[in-house]
């Protein structure tokens, strides 16, 4: 059942939808330990999970049904992501290890090794030629995947490096780290550019918006920063969930910023203004990452109850 909560905001009412269980596109069961990573393919028809039980599997969205078991790595799965031309697939193991998959044949076609913990995310860049690695060893690795060496490893971080990403024009990378700090890197220079303050715990997810000039950061604290590029000053920040934000991504194409966090709720923001339009309720455990397809219409979230679920992000209009 669908219910509409209806949040007073200056003389105009917001409406909140909060999305019970049955309100779920799909629920994807097939891990046997928690799901720690989610990503959609560049053509929005695959998903491929990572998790604590040290496997990747790929779905087939037409079926919702697993169509590949990738194995491989030797401790939990932490993140995972789609090259651009989705011809490959880079995992972020605990086993401080970074794989990069072919998925024609489901085989690893290169293992990267030179962190000294866990690896906990990588990021391609556009033209997906290179890949960031991010650990808690407490820096990035910025890789060249044509001969899978390390181009430059970035020392700026005090504590474990928890997200990294980059620009949409491939020119900057983010970090957030345990430090509570984010961190803004020169793609090419990888150089630190500038430092973001105002999260008082560990940063754990940041995302630049589609156009590149604004980012997203979520932390410990419960907190969402928006970040002016430009300006390199907060822009809006405001408390998204009671507990930790764990994770947070752009819906494509637009300022809507969706997040999820240790209540168990993903949710719908206006990223401008800090309102919520939308709650997806259904998880029974902590929800650890998030992403969206492609065309933005739908989200994916994985959590610690061992399922991946599929919600519409078609929501009502603010009223």
């Amino acid at each position: 059942m669908r219910h509409f909560l209806p949040v007073l905001v200056g003389c105009s009412i917001i409406v909140s939808l909060v999305r019970a269980d049955n309100n779920a596109k799909a629920t994807l069961k097939g891990h046997s330990d928690t799901v720690d990573a989610v990503a959609f393919s560049p053509d929005g028809k695959s998903l491929a999970t990572g998790g604590s039980d040290d496997t990747i599997l790929l779905w087939d969205l037409s079926t919702n049904k697993v169509s590949r078991t990738l194995k491989g790595h030797e401790d939990s799965v932490l993140g995972v992501a789609f090259s651009p031309n989705g011809k490959w697939l880079a995992s972020a193991s605990a086993d401080e290890t970074i794989r990069i998959w072919d998925l024609t044949t489901g085989k690893t076609v290169r293992t990267l090794k030179a962190h000294s913990d866990s690896v906990n995310a990588v990021a391609f860049s556009p033209e997906g030629k290179r890949l960031a690695s991010a650990s808690d060893d407490n820096t990035i690795i910025v890789w060249n995947l044509e001969n899978g060496k390390q181009l430059a490893t970035l020392k700026g971080h005090d504590d474990s490096v928890n997200s990294v990403v980059f620009s949409p024009d491939g020119k900057s990378l983010a970090s957030g780290a345990s430090d509570n700090m984010v961190r803004l890197w020169d793609a090419e220079s990888f150089q630190s550019t500038y430092t973001l303050k105002g999260h008082s715990d560990a940063v754990n997810s940041v995302r630049f918006s589609p156009d590149g000039k604004l980012l997203a950061s979520g932390g410990s604290d419960g907190m969402v920063f928006i970040w002016d590029l430009d300006s390199k000053k907060e822009k809006k920040s405001f408390a998204a969930h009671k507990d930790s934000v764990n994770a947070l991504a752009f819906v494509s194409d637009s300022n809507r910023l969706v997040t999820a966090g240790n209540d168990s709720l993903a949710r719908l923001w206006e990223a401008d203004l800090g309102e919520e339009i939308a709650t997806f309720a259904g998880h029974s455990d902590w929800i650890n990452e998030l992403a969206i397809s492609p065309d933005g219409k739908t989200l994916a979230t994985a959590s610690d109850d061992e399922t991946v679920k599929l919600w519409d992000l078609k929501v009502e209009e603010k009223k």
